[in-house]
């Protein structure tokens, strides 16, 4: 399991979103004393996202600070769904009509271009199924700790 902490920004109703720290918020990594996350946070520093999170039993609080987790194997999937199926669509097609057909490379780089997309839309569709049946969501494990900001709790709601 994967973990991250992060902040509790909406509640309507069931659905709980967080908002994440990330490593450059770490008090450790600021002080050079972690695993160097800080710096590099500092260097890509970009806007986060709320994302929406699973959770069992009451929803905590707006702003309180949560341990939000996901499957290494569902990161894992997504990944590979994301980096590998469009390649593998675009090689395909291309082999097809450059082998099969015996195209000229003109209409070779076309087929290609319509794998490509085809892998795209397959990962979509892979991905839109994937969060229909609640296999890459992220949930809330617990609250974080206030004293450590690195350092996680095993304490539940």
């Amino acid at each position: 399991m994967l973990e991250e902490r992060a902040v509790v920004s909406r509640v309507e109703g069931a659905q709980v979103w967080v908002k994440p720290f990330g490593s450059e918020s770490c008090a450790r990594c600021q002080r050079g004393q972690g695993c160097g996350g800080g710096v590099i946070g500092r260097l890509v520093s970009r806007r986060r996202a709320d994302i929406e999170v699973a959770h069992v039993g009451p929803a905590p609080a707006v702003g309180a600070v949560v341990r939000v987790g996901v499957e290494e194997g569902a990161l894992m999937k997504a990944a590979l769904a994301i980096f590998a199926l469009p390649i593998v669509g675009l090689l395909a097609a291309g082999t097809f009509a450059h082998q099969l057909l015996g195209a000229h490379d003109l209409l070779v780089a076309a087929f290609a271009g319509i794998g490509l997309v085809g892998g795209f839309l397959v990962t979509r569709w892979l991905g839109e199924h994937w969060q229909a049946v609640g296999q890459t969501q992220p949930r809330i494990l617990g609250l974080a700790r206030t004293d450590d900001p690195c350092a996680p709790v095993d304490a539940g709601f």
